[in-house]
């Protein structure tokens, strides 16, 4: 039986879906107008990431089959405070509307063959990444997030980077101007919670500090051994 990298949590307000008045409901379904942004100026802690270009590799299997994933290789360091709690939550979308979380469900030989490739054996395993990350250079992590090729031709995709902010921001509804609240699930059960009278427990709808990066990919399909791949904006949002 193939081992498989453990599912990196995303952002609880982009992948968590609750529900609300008998419909899924995430931070997303929130008016436009509702959606909080950044704060120009935050004195909510932050990590330090830098990041390489993404960049395919292929993999192939005893029967001659071949499959192929994105890596994108990166170094996260706490510069800021004695000591932070890291836990990357990295999420991608491309331009034909999948969504799909580094890591999840992705073969560990993978990991082992972008090291090898990459040539760091310093990079640590998506499932030794999260925890407690001291301040100073001497204690950064390097690591690695890995998600399959889209057999489509994809000309672009974007990639947010959760769990390097501390800042956080309700979602508050438009007319009242107060948080829309939300019920609090059990993340073992997936049941609502409820109080010591039965009543059901409600928190508020919240977003988190998000790198964002968006890039272009033209002919993917085409020039997966050596794909063109652009930068096109970098900036933070609340998500």
């Amino acid at each position: 039986m193939k081992r498989l990298l453990p599912a990196v949590l995303c952002a609880a307000a982009l992948t968590t879906v609750l529900t609300l008045s008998g419909r899924a409901f995430a931070a997303e379904d929130a008016p436009a107008d509702a959606a909080p942004k950044p704060d120009l100026i935050t004195n909510a802690w932050k990590l330090d990431f830098k990041y390489a270009t993404p960049n395919t590799i292929a993999i192939e299997h005893a029967d001659g089959s071949v499959d192929w994933y994105w890596y994108m290789t990166y170094k996260v360091t706490n510069y800021d405070h004695s000591e932070l709690f890291f836990d990357p939550r990295i999420v991608i979308q491309d331009d034909a509307g999948r969504i799909v979380t580094a890591n999840l469900g992705v073969d560990t030989s993978v990991f082992k063959a972008v090291r090898d490739l990459v040539r760091n054996p310093l990079m640590m395993s998506p499932v030794e990444v999260p925890g407690r990350l001291f301040k100073g250079e001497e204690f950064a992590r390097e690591s690695v997030a890995i998600w399959p090729v889209n057999q489509k031709d994809v000309d672009a995709f974007k990639v947010f980077v959760g769990g390097v902010y501390g800042e956080t921001k309700p979602v508050l509804d438009p007319a009242t101007g107060e948080p829309i609240m939300v019920p609090v699930i059990d993340v073992l059960t997936g049941e609502q919670k409820k109080d010591i009278d039965g009543s059901p427990l409600m928190q508020p709808l919240q977003t988190h500090r998000t790198k964002l990066l968006s890039y272009k990919t033209p002919g993917t399909t085409e020039t997966r051994q050596a794909p063109e791949i652009e930068l096109v904006e970098e900036k933070d949002v609340m998500r």
